[in-house]
């Protein structure tokens, strides 16, 4: 009696433990596809939450272009569903932080509203740095400036010329803007209508990205460029005299001269040098020719070669339309032959501001730029030989050693600089 109820007991374990086995077999097999039966997939998959539809109050729609030629704000407006009373609302309101009524073509804008037709926002690229934000704040509309933070990437490029510069640059991934950039810098040292085939340089320089897009170039740090067999330098620094950041040559002498070396920022054909004696191509008879003919298209851009006063703006016979600028240093510079004068006596002009333009006023064959120097004593010179003034600022010598530190950190920078187009590629520094 008592073994019965033991192996009753051991026994009913093992049993349920049997029925549930039989169960889920049943279960599985009823769910398992018939032959030539399939599941649908998307039933197996896993329900993914569906929230309740967002409202139209809720929901935005954003419209991002650039300004087409010829347009204005308004035709962007109108195309994205404003009345002619909105649009007018939002110009005069905003227009104390920046008049809308002048946009530029190419320039980049976006606009937002909700679905319901509420304003909700729009942004308008004022220029590189700076960009417009306008967003509506209960029955107006509000308006800031804000400036881009850019990522700073420092880079370098290095070439052996072997026909112009900015080809040079350009067929090494640069642009044309890089090109007016070292242009700039060494005006004073080079005259750029003289470059050689097999001149080289070496740069290291800034470029700015916004959202991983390139923007733009920024600061040039260092500069070697071997002209002729004689190597100019650049070099970035901090001027404790002015307290803002100049560029100094390899002695610690500003690169701004007191001169240009030519009157332009291309490059242009000697068509004429400095003689005292000779055959004029118009009169045909022999006479002092006292500066320098350059050819160039007629409404080239002359620029200022000094800082200084006009003391002469108009007409001179056979030189033509004439300006002649009194610097600072008791030099004077003569620019004949221009087509226009953008200038009047007694205006003080900056170095590298545009005067006129390139024209054939006067007597003369064809359109180019007579350019003449003359001295305090009121001497011609050679604007050809003369060499560039002396500098118009310097290190201090209480500042030497520390110009010294940073030039030569540069200069051992520039000297692993392959003269092969190279580049730095992801080397970010501070912005």
């Amino acid at each position: 009696m008592g073994g019965s109820m033991s192996f009753g007991k051991a026994m009913f374990p093992a049993g349920l433990i049997l029925i549930c086995v039989v169960v889920v077999l049943i279960t599985v097999g009823r769910l398992a596809p018939e032959p030539g039966n399939h599941i649908d997939e998307a039933l197996a998959e896993p329900l993914e939450f569906q929230g309740p539809p967002i409202p139209p109050e809720f929901r935005v729609a954003r419209t991002e272009d650039r300004f087409p030629r010829n347009s204005n704000v308004r035709d962007v407006l109108v195309g994205v569903g404003f009345s002619n009373q909105e649009i007018h609302r939002l110009i005069e309101q905003t227009r104390s932080v920046h008049n809308l009524n002048r946009v530029t073509a190419g320039h980049r804008f976006a606009v937002e509203r909700f679905d319901d037709g509420r304003f909700r926002r729009l942004e308008y690229d004022i220029d590189d740095t700076k960009y417009l934000i306008v967003t509506g704040v209960e029955d107006r509309y509000e308006a800031r400036i804000e400036e881009r933070v850019f990522d700073v990437v420092l880079s370098e490029v290095a070439g052996r010329i072997t026909d112009s510069l900015w080809n040079t640059l350009v067929s090494a991934g640069e642009s044309g803007t890089l090109v007016m950039s070292i242009t700039e810098l060494l005006q004073w040292d080079i005259d750029f209508t003289t470059i050689q085939p097999d001149d080289s340089f070496k740069l290291i320089f800034e470029k700015l990205y916004y959202r991983d897009e390139f923007v733009k170039y920024g600061n040039i740090h260092a500069l070697e460029f071997n002209h002729g067999g004689r190597s100019v330098y650049a070099f970035l620094f901090d001027n404790p005299e002015t307290g803002k950041k100049s560029y100094f040559d390899f002695e610690g002498k500003g690169v701004r001269k007191a001169f240009l070396k030519v009157p332009f920022r291309y490059d242009y054909r000697i068509s004429s040098g400095f003689s005292y004696s000779r055959l004029h191509p118009v009169t045909g008879q022999r006479r002092p020719h006292m500066g320098i003919d350059y050819a160039a298209p007629h409404g080239t851009p002359v620029l200022a070669s000094g800082s200084g006063r006009v003391v002469f703006a108009g007409w001179r016979g056979a030189n033509g339309q004439t300006v002649q600028i009194r610097h600072p240093n008791g030099f004077t510079t003569h620019y004949l032959h221009l087509s226009r004068i953008f200038v009047k006596v007694g205006h003080s002009v900056a170095q590298g501001q545009r005067i006129g333009n390139v024209g054939a006023t006067g007597l003369a064959t064809g359109p180019h730029l007579d350019y003449r120097i003359q001295d305090r004593q009121g001497r011609f010179l050679n604007p050809q030989r003369m060499v560039a003034l002396p500098s118009e600022t310097e290190i201090p010598a209480d500042r030497m050693e520390e110009f010294k530190a940073v030039r030569d950190r540069y200069w051992k920078d520039l000297e692993e600089v392959l003269l092969e187009p190279s580049y730095l590629d992801g080397i970010a520094v501070a912005g």
